[in-house]
This record gives structure tokens, C-alpha cells and sequence, in this order.
């Protein structure tokens, strides 16, 4: 089947990836049931560029595609129907803002609507009529309005119409039921929509004594659509409850009807709220009398000056708030006259806040002066509305009002009115603050300062600063070094550089940001430079390590190692100091390179401390991370240090971790910081799990003491007794001397010629050299410089393997790598450099030899390698990251023979000091080769794929790998053949192909045969269908488009495939026009696809390579896992 892999993930929904990618061939003129089922297959997907190419394939499919989907949804069968709703709800989604494809896919709806299908799949239906639903879909809905089970989305659908005929519908059946639940939903849809023409039978049904269920609907439906009809049985209901907002909501219903026909100049409004206002004042109601107020603002037929009178002569503090409020767009200069005259007078300083809140609010500039007077009020309260009030007027004398307050010596009123005008946009602001400032205290100098530093304004007068620096007021002085580099330019970095040279100590820092900000306007390496020259001379040398600090260029750290390497006293621990304080990772290689060579403790503690803080905050990934920090714990000072490590090792997914935290566990300071790490990282991947590490876990969950440690050992337990154990990784480094490995001789060749005697002999010579140029330090395994090879005695088939190694800074010149059964080579280092970086196959020639990342750590760091290699097939992953995915690794010895099956791991070196440590090996067992039967034997089968290779295919090779003897479709793996289907090297013309599949669900494969290995294989040649028929995306496909299946010319019978998970068996014979499929013994194809096609084929499509003679075997992805094994072939 041509399913389409676009794979993308709706911006508009969370989910998890189902698919990733392959190569799309979307082929032309698919059937609707194709289209359809390759969407399935596709959604979601990873990029919204995919998403509307897909999206749009399936929306093409139109009316018949959408109520296709429609029909596959089934119930109860939820996870089923997730796809297809996803599908559904993208199509809705997509099409939204195009009329012509709205009205199509809202008729497709409502025809399924009039279907056999159940109804939650109509419930479904009808949620998308409400977002593209039209007039022309009333009728339909309207039928379900009675039914019980559908009544409620028939209803939302018509509400959000909110046409005039839909409102109609809604009261016409409104009028006719007689059901209570259906009147409650018919009610709410009409308020919700405002239609006035249900206000007659609200209220024909509030008299007729209804349910406190409809009583509690009609209520708020007549707030929503009544009229002055509705006012008195509104006030009565609210009455009854004395005005109190209760569950019902009687008297915001009441409120909202009065605010409706206020909005509409209602006499009958107006008088309801006069009334309402003068209860609300007798039995000092302060909510309703402020409700009351607000109507009234509302209603234009009311007298505002009244009103105004009434809320002036008020002595209720909130009534007057809120009322002042509402007024506020009804108030002009003779209401803020009115105010000020009532603020002059009034001695509550409740009521004096409130009053200067309004007038700032009102922007009342009139007001400035009676406002400014309380800027000294002895109320905290009054100060702040002054403050702020005046801020909002913001003119020119309410801000020389505030700024006059910066002569007085009060911080706390200098200090808010600082923080208020951060923020304030007047064009005198700088002007005045600079005009003031002579005047100022030393506080109000202070604030002006951080005002206009704030304000980016402070560099208008830069001169103000910098005749500060001089002052004799000390703060003054200090403020204004602190805020220099605010005013320094390129033109003040030579004065700079001399105050700083000069500088006391506390001002220093002030001093050198003055510098850092100075030199901005030149380049980094500028910059370097001209701190260099000034560093260079300088006996102060200490003052310039921070600036240096300060810029990100390359040079700084190797600048300030050497500085801290050469110079002494003062100067040493402010370059040390320095270093510290970059934030980049490579400050981690600095310090190590201190830490090495310290003997102070006070820096080896803070260098650690540093390096844990920049590795933790680092975007390196698990394995680099930990690496380095494995590096720090050599140089901790205390167990608190210690600790820290452990503590950052347990955030690592990593199985180095587990055995470098085990070694921790009987350190009794230690112990329960390792047993974190150990059980974190092993619970992080299931993988993880083998003999060894369950066994840590043990340990790990009797060390645990800690509030946790109880669900702790819960999660160890439920994670021990879920996961399967892998094979253990086995040491065969014993860290303390080279016992399992032996010294090199020759090359398979040479060896393959020397008599038994011959070689003992030589292989005495050699495991001597081995042992002298070989030695182990510390635990580690160095060459001490010399071209001898070491490799294992004992010879490896399949394998993962996990190394450490590392070379040093003054051994770069060599070659160095890695032999895999015996053949190079992994590559470590080569002679000419390594621009590309280590990992990759260095003496393939047809295959991929560079790996695909530079992934090296810096030179004389530790580096760790993860290589696994199954058949001749290997993957490398450098520090955490792959390099080399699924490559054939080919035989250096023989190019015209495939790796050898067997053999040794070499570790080599050309001459230069490399060191290697934590040397584990996970033996995988090997996969016995399929063999054909002696009667295939005789009969002339040849095998294809036998378990163990790929050597008789080419193609994509990355999506199809061979795992436990099986071809797997790996559909998430990156491709980089640019095919994405596995063709046989060879071509075929007659033929019995014989193999075993396995099906996933939603598998989607093929067969292709005699195909050329370019174009669509289903029509440039002939695929043979492979597809899990009983999945629910694929129920609605042509019968030539299921399993077996000639696709698109002829149909295979159904029912004969095995569940998935299990394996069918499958036999193709092609001969001539004559095509015949068995599965697992049964015939479910027979034809000739010559007469098959004479009038033209079943799906109507142009098939040219059909009745080709000859052409390759291919299996053909379409973004689905599916297995294969044992496949043979005879030619006939």
C-alpha cells in the first residue's frame, strides 16, 4: 500500500511521535480508502510542513473521505478510534477558515448523522457541526432535540449557529417538549444567545410552578433576554432572597436584566433603580447602592448631577470609591473642582486617599497643588496617592512638585518617589532632575542618580558623574563609581584605566565595569588586546584579570592560566579568582589543568566547587558530564564536596555512573548519596539491568536511609521484578595488570602462514614487549609510546563494548584505534590530525568511513566509547553522541571477503602515549546462520538473508537492520541512502521466493518484485502487499489493497494471517504473467496479471512496469515496523 509518512505533530495538540521518517511516495489518483489509511498511518507526525501536505491529501479525499472516517469510528473501542478521531478533528481544524471546504465537510456530517452509526460517534459528529455547522444543517439536528441521549449536542450545535432560523428551532421546540432535562438545555441555549423572543414562554413557564432544576435556569434566561416584563417577576425572586447572591444568582439576574435596558435608555429601568437605590441607602447596603449608582451611569435618561451630589454628600468611604470610580467618564474640570474643594476639607485620610486616587486617575492637573501639599502628610497612605497621583498627571509642575521633594532629607518619601518615576514618560524628566540635583540632599542626589541611571538618561551629563568621583561625601562618591559604567565611552578609557590604577579598594569594581563598558565599542579581539597592553604594564596586575574575565573570547582562559601560572602573592589569586568566574565549559578544562598541578587547598576546594556548578549547568550531555565529573572527585577536598558529585552523578542516565557511584556504597560518609546514584541511574534505562547492576540495586536498597527511602525501594523492587536482566557487561581490564591480554603478532595473514611452533615463538616475543610497553598506573592502561599492540585473548563474535580512553597533549601525532575482530579500525587519533573527530571506520572504502559528529573531548581529556557490533555491522557512540550508525565494517585483510565472524579487540597506537580504562564487554550471543533443508538444497534455493548479514542487499540500510537474526524496520532511525525501501543486489526474473514476516499493528509494507530500485514499486514494477488487514485504520481499503494482494491489480482472499506478534510463512512464485501467494499453506492468490489487466487495472491506475520481465526483490517501507527472516529464493 502507498501510505504517505509525513510525519508531524499538530501544533495544536500535545501527543506522543507515533511514526518518524521515511520517503514519502505519494502516488496520484489514489483511491479514497488509500488516502485515507496512508493519513492513519501518518498522523500525528513531527513538522507542521508534513502536517499540511498530509492534511491536504486527506481533505482532497472530500465528502466521501470524511464520512468515511466517520464510519471507522466504533464503540466502546476508545484507542481504536484515536487516530481516526485525530484525523477528524486536523480535518476540521484545517479546513476552517476555507467556506467552499466548510459547507462540503459540514454536509458529509450531517449525512452520517442520518446513518446507522451509534450514537456517541453522533455525539462526535455533532461537537464538529458546532465548529463549521451551518443553516443547512438545522433540520438534521433538529431531529435529535427529543432524543434523550443526543438532545444536548443537537442543541449545542444549533446554539452556536446563533442564527435567526436556529433560535427559532430552538423555541419552536422549547414550546413543544415536555421534558424537563430537554427544556433546561433548549433555555440555556436561547439566553446563551440572547434571543428576546423567548422572554413570553420564560415566563408562561415561571408561572406554571416549575422544578427548582428549570426554576434555577429560567432565572438568569430572563436576566439575559427579558424585558420591563420581566422586571417585577425578577425582583420579586430577588427579594425573596433580600437581595443575596444565592445559588440561583436571583439578583444578578435582576441586576443584569436592569443593565441591559439601561443600556437602551429604559424609563422603566431608571425608575426600578432609583428605587433600588433608596432601599439600598435605608438598609445601608453598600453593594447594592454602588450597583444601584452604576445603572444608573448607564441609563442616559438619568441625571448625573443628582447623582454627583448624592455620592459628594456621602460619608459611606466605599460607596464613594466605587461611585467616584464609575463616574470617572462622566467627570470634567467642574467635577475635579468639586473634589479638590471636598479633599481641602475633609479630615479623614481614608477619604483623602480615595479622593487623590481619583483625581490622579482623572489626570486632574488642576488638582496638582492642593495634591502636592500631602506629598508631607504624617499618613504613610496619603503620601503614596500623592506620590502616584501625581506621577499619572504627569505635567510639568506635578513632576517639579515631586522632584522639589529631593531637597528635603525624608528617604522614605525621596525613595518612592525614585521608584515611581522609573517608569513615568515625560520629556522635562531629565532636564528637571539634572536642574534639581545642585539643590538635592544627599539623599535626593542618590535617588536622582539611580533615576536617571535607570532611565538610560544619566549619559546626557556625563560630567555630573565624574565630578562625583572627587566628592568628599563618600556615598556620593561611591554611588557614582558604581553607575560609571553607565557614562564611559571609548573617549574616558584612558582616564579609567588611571582612576583604576589608583583606585581604593572597595571601588575597584566599579571601576573595572566602567572599563568593560568602555570598551564595547570595539571587537573582541580589540578588546583582548588593549586590556593585554595595559595588564603588560602594570604592577597591579590584578586589576585587569576581572575585565579579562568579562569578555567572551577564546584566548581568556589559556590568558589567565598563564598569568596564574606565572605570577605570585595578590596577583595569583586574582587571576585564579578570574578564572572562576567564567561561565563557559571550557572553564572546567582550566581548572582541571590548576587542579593537577595545586597544592592549596583553598583551591583545589573552590576550583571543585566551580566545576561542579559550570557542569551541571552545562548542555553536555549525560556521559561527558559524567566524565568529568569522575575527573573533579580526584581533587575534592571534603566529603560535603564529595557529596555534591555523587548528588549530580544521581541526574545522569548513564551506566558508567552505576559502577563509579558503587564503588562508593561502603563509604560510610558517602554511602547514601551512591546508593542515589546507583538505583537513578539504573531505573533510568531499563537497558541498564543485567546481573551486575540488580545486584548494586540490592545493595543500594539496604543502604537508602532518607525520608524517600522507603517508596525508594519500592520503585528498585517494582523495577527488578518488571525488567528482564540483559547479559552482564564483563571487566576485562583487571586495573591491575594484563592478564587476559597478550602482545600482537603480525596481522591475520602473516599469522595464517606460520607454522604452530613458529608462532609460540613469536608470541612469546611479543607478550614480553607487551609487558614492557604496556603499564598500568593508577588503574589505568597506558602505551608508553611505542607502535606494540595489545589485544584479548580471547576472540569475540557479537559484542557491545564500553572504553574509556584518553591521549595526551604531547602524543597527538599518532595514529590510534580500536581492531574489531582483528580488523581496523575504530579510529582514535590518525597522524595527519583529526578535524573530523574519533569514531569512525577509518579503512572502509565502499562504506561510510568518517564518523558523522565530531564528538572528541579536548586533547588529554578522557573520552568513552560504546560500540556494538552485530555481524559485520557496527555502531559507535563517542562521548554520548552516535557517530556511526549500522555501518558495515569492511575486512581490511580481504576487501573481497566480509569480516571475519571472530577475532581479538586490538588496542593500537603508531608510537604515541594513549591510556585506556573501564574496559566492559557484553558478549551478544551470536545468531546460528539459517541453513536451507536438504530438499531446498537439492532443488536449487539460495539463500537471501540468513540471519547475519546483509550482504545480498543493498539500499536502505538504515531503516532496515538485522536484531536476533531478523530484517527489523526500524521506521524512527535516520536515513541517509536516499531510498527507503532494501533491494536484493540482484535481479530476478522467474522465481519461488520463500520467507517469514512478523506483523506489528498497523504494519504497511511490501514485496516488490521485478522492480527496478528507482520509482514507485507498486507501478514501475509489482508489489505484493504485506499489511496487518485487521487494523482499524485500514477497514475501509480496497479488496486489492489487502494483505497479499497484487496492489491494485489483483485481490488476495483474507483471514489467513497469523495475530501479530507471531510469525507467518510465506511463499511467492512467479512465473511468467503467472503470480501465486501462499500463507502459512493456504493459496490466497492465483492469478495472471496479464489478464488481469488487458481492460485496465482494478484501481484504475497506470501500472508500466507490471508486466516487466526481470527486476529486483525489494522490501518496501512505509513507515510501519514489520520483521523478516530466513528468505530464500529459486530461480526457475
Amino acid at each position: 500500500m502507498k501510505l504517505i509518512n509525513k510525519n508531524i505533530t499538530l501544533f495544536f495538540v500535545l501527543c506522543f511521535l507515533l511514526l518518524n521518517g521515511l520517503f514519502a511516495q505519494d502516488a496520484p489518483n489514489r483511491t479514497v480508502e488509500t488516502i485515507i489509511a496512508d493519513a492513519l498511518v501518518q498522523l500525528p507526525a513531527e513538522s507542521l510542513e508534513s502536517y499540511n501536505n498530509t492534511m491536504s491529501s486527506l481533505v482532497s479525499s472530500g465528502e466521501e473521505g470524511l464520512i468515511s472516517l466517520v464510519q471507522r469510528l466504533r464503540v466502546p473501542d476508545t484507542q481504536a478510534n484515536e487516530p481516526v478521531e485525530f484525523a477528524i478533528n486536523g480535518w476540521i481544524n484545517f479546513i476552517y477558515n476555507d467556506p467552499p471546504k466548510k459547507r462540503i465537510a459540514a454536509n458529509a456530517l450531517a449525512k452520517t448523522l442520518n446513518s446507522s452509526i451509534d450514537n456517541q460517534v453522533k455525539a462526535f459528529v455533532m461537537r464538529q457541526l458546532e465548529l463549521i455547522g451551518t443553516d443547512a444543517q438545522i433540520d438534521i439536528l433538529e431531529k435529535f432535540i427529543s432524543n434523550e441521549d443526543l438532545s444536548a449536542p443537537a442543541v449545542q450545535a444549533l446554539t452556536a449557529l446563533q442564527s435567526k432560523k436556529a433560535n427559532s428551532t430552538l423555541l419552536r421546540n422549547l414550546k413543544a417538549t415536555r421534558d424537563n432535562k430537554i427544556k433546561i438545555n433548549l433555555i440555556t441555549a436561547l439566553a446563551k444567545n440572547n434571543y428576546s423572543k423567548a422572554e413570553s414562554t420564560f415566563l408562561a413557564l415561571l408561572n406554571s410552578q416549575p422544578s427548582e432544576d428549570l426554576y434555577k435556569v429560567l432565572i438568569p434566561a430572563l436576566g439575559a433576554v427579558g424585558t420591563k416584563k420581566s422586571i417585577v417577576p425578577l425582583r420579586q425572586s430577588a427579594e425573596t432572597k433580600n437581595f443575596v447572591y444565592d445559588e440561583v444568582n436571583s439578583t444578578g439576574a435582576y441586576l443584569k436584566l436592569l443593565e441591559r435596558l439601561s443600556l437602551n435608555k429604559s424609563k422603566d429601568a431608571l425608575n426600578e433603580t432609583l428605587t433600588l437605590l433608596e432601599k439600598a441607602s435605608k438598609s445601608g447596603r453598600q453593594d447594592l447602592q454602588t450597583a444601584a449608582a452604576q445603572l444608573l451611569l448607564l441609563n442616559s435618561r438619568s441625571n448625573k448631577n443628582q447623582l454627583w451630589t448624592r455620592i459628594l454628600e456621602s460619608n459611606d468611604l466605599v460607596f464613594l470609591t466605587n461611585s467616584l470610580n464609575f463616574y470617572s467618564p462622566f467627570a470634567g474640570k467642574k467635577k475635579h473642582n468639586e473634589i479638590i474643594s471636598k479633599l481641602s476639607t475633609t479630615t479623614s485620610h481614608e477619604a483623602k486617599e480615595a479622593l487623590i486616587y481619583w483625581l490622579g486617575d482623572q489626570r486632574a492637573e488642576s488638582a496638582v497643588p492642593v495634591i502636592s501639599k500631602h506629598l508631607t502628610s504624617d499618613n504613610k497612605f496619603v503620601r503614596t496617592a500623592s506620590i502616584k497621583s501625581l506621577v499619572k498627571i504627569n505635567n510639568n509642575n506635578a513632576i517639579n512638585e515631586l522632584l522639589s521633594q529631593f531637597k528635603r532629607n525624608d528617604p522614605e518619601v525621596i525613595d518612592a518617589i525614585a521608584a515611581n518615576l522609573i517608569t513615568v514618560d515625560n520629556p522635562i524628566l531629565s532636564e528637571s532632575l539634572f536642574s534639581v540635583f545642585p539643590e538635592s540632599s544627599v539623599e535626593g542626589k542618590l535617588a536622582a542618580i539611580d533615576v536617571l541611571v535607570d532611565r538610560q538618561m544619566i549619559n546626557q551629563n556625563p560630567t555630573l558623574i565624574y565630578n562625583l568621583i572627587n566628592s568628599k561625601e563618600n556615598r556620593l562618591r561611591t554611588k557614582a563609581l558604581s553607575v560609571l559604567k553607565s557614562v564611559s565611552t571609548k573617549e574616558n578609557l584612558s582616564e579609567l584605566f588611571d582612576l583604576l590604577e589608583r583606585a581604593e579598594p572597595e571601588h575597584i569594581k566599579g571601576l573595572q565595569d566602567a572599563v568593560i563598558s568602555s570598551l564595547t565599542f570595539a571587537s573582541k579581539k580589540e578588546q583582548y588586546e588593549l586590556i593585554l597592553s595595559r595588564l603588560n604594564g602594570s604592577n597591579s596586575k590584578f586589576l585587569y584579570y576581572d575585565i579579562l574575565a568579562a569578555i567572551d573570547f577564546p584566548e581568556v582562559p589559556t590568558k589567565l592560566l598563564s598569568e596564574y601560572n606565572s605570577q605570585s602573592g595578590k596577583n595569583k589569586v586574582a587571576a585564579f579568582d578570574a578564572i572562576n568566574k567564567l561561565k563557559s565549559f571550557d572553564t572546567v578544562y582550566t581548572l582541571l589543568d590548576i587542579a593537577r598541578k595545586s597544592n592549596n587547598n583553598t583551591e583545589l576546594s573552590k576550583a571543585v566547587s566551580t566545576c561542579i556548578d559550570l557542569i551541571a549547568k552545562s548542555n553536555k550531555n549525560d556521559e561527558v558530564k559524567a566524565l568529568y565529573l569522575r575527573e573533579i572527585m580526584e581533587y575534592a577536598q571534603d566529603d560535603n564536596q564529595r557529596k555534591a558529585i555523587l548528588t549530580q552523578l544521581s541526574n545522569l542516565s548513564s551506566y558508567k555512573v552505576i559502577l563509579y557511584a558503587s564503588q562508593f556504597l561502603d563509604v560510610p560518609a558517602l554511602k547514601e548519596e551512591a546508593a542515589v546514584a546507583v538505583m537513578n541511574a539504573t531505573l533510568s534505562n531499563p537497558d541498564f539491568l543485567d546481573e551486575n547492576t540488580a545486584k548494586l540495586l540490592e545493595k543500594s536498597s539496604k543502604t537508602l536511609d532518607n525520608p524517600d527511602a522507603v517508596y525508594q525501594r519500592e520503585a528498585i523492587s517494582k523495577f527488578l521484578n518488571e525488567n528482564k536482566r540483559n547479559s552482564p557487561y564483563v571487566r576485562i581490564f583487571n586495573e591491575k595488570d594484563i592478564i587476559g591480554w597478550k602482545g600482537v603478532v603480525g596481522d591475520p595473514l602473516t599469522r595464517a602462514k606460520m607454522s604452530a611452533t613458529e608462532y609460540q615463538n613469536v608470541q612469546v616475543a611479543a607478550d614480553t614487549d607487551a609487558k614492557k610497553n604496556w603499564i598500568i598506573k593508577n588503574g589505568v592502561l597506558i602505551n608508553t609510546g611505542t607502535d606494540k599492540n595489545l589485544c584479548t585473548i580471547k576472540k569475540y563474535a557479537d559484542f557491545e563494548l564500553l572504553i574509556d580512553w584518553k591521549l595526551f597533549s604531547d602524543e597527538a601525532s599518532s595514529d590510534a584505534g580500536i581492531y574489531l575482530r582483528g580488523t581496523p579500525l575504530v579510529m582514535i587519533a590518525k597522524k595527519d590530525g583529526n578535524k573530523t573527530g574519533a569514531g569512525g571506520l577509518y579503512y572502509n572504502i565502499k562504506n561510510k568511513s568518517e564518523p558523522s559528529v565530531n564528538a572528541d573531548e579536548k586533547l588529554g581529556e578522557w573520552n568513552t566509547f560504546r560500540i556494538k557490533m552485530i555481524g559485520e555491522r557496527v555502531t559507535v557512540w563517542l562521548n554520548g553522541q552516535e557517530v556511526v550508525n549500522n555501518i558495515v565494517m569492511e575486512n581490511f585483510w580481504d576487501k573481497n571477503s566480509p569480516i571475519p565472524s571472530e577475532g581479538q579487540l586490538e588496542l593500537y597506537s603508531s608510537g604515541g602515549k594513549i591510556a585506556f580504562r573501564d574496559i566492559y564487554i557484553r558478549e551478544i550471543e551470536p545468531i546460528e546462520p539459517f541453513k536451507l533443508s536438504r530438499l531446498e538444497e537439492k532443488e536449487g534455493y539460495k539463500i537471501l538473508f540468513d540471519g547475519t548479514n546483509l550482504n545480498q542487499w543493498t539500499g536502505n540500510t538504515y531503516n532496515y537492520v538485522i536484531e536476533d537474526g531478523n530484517i527489523v524496520l526500524n521506521p524512527k532511525a535516520k536515513n541517509e541512502s536516499g531510498t527507503r525501501n532494501l533491494y536484493t543486489k540482484e535481479e530476478y526474473d522467474d522465481f519461488i521466493l520463500r520467507f517469514e514476516f512478523m506483523l506489528f499493528p498497523r504494519t504497511n509494507n511490501g514485496i516488490g518484485i521485478r522492480t527496478p530500485m528507482t520509482g514507485d514499486a507498486a507501478y514501475v514494477g509489482m508489489e505484493l502487499q504485506i499489511l496487518e488487514n485487521d487494523h482499524p485504520s485500514y477497514q475501509k481499503l480496497k479488496e486489492y489493497q489487502f494483505h497479499g494482494s497484487v496492489y491494485g491489480v489483483i485481490p488476495a482472499k483474507k483471514g489467513f494471517l497469523k495475530p501479530t506478534g507471531e510469525w507467518n510463512y510465506q511463499e511467492i512464485i512467479a512465473k511468467g504473467d503467472n503470480i501465486k501467494v501462499i500463507l502459512n499453506g493456504t493459496v490466497i492468490l492465483d492469478g495472471n496479471i496479464r489478464e488481469a489487466s488487458k481492460d485496465g487495472t482494478l484501481d484504475k491506475r497506470d501500472h508500466p512496469g507490471l508486466l516487466n520481465k526481470k527486476g529486483h526483490i525489494a522490501l518496501l517501507g512505509h513507515g510501519t515496523e514489520v520483521k523478516f527472516r530466513n528468505i530464500r529464493i529459486k530461480e526457475l
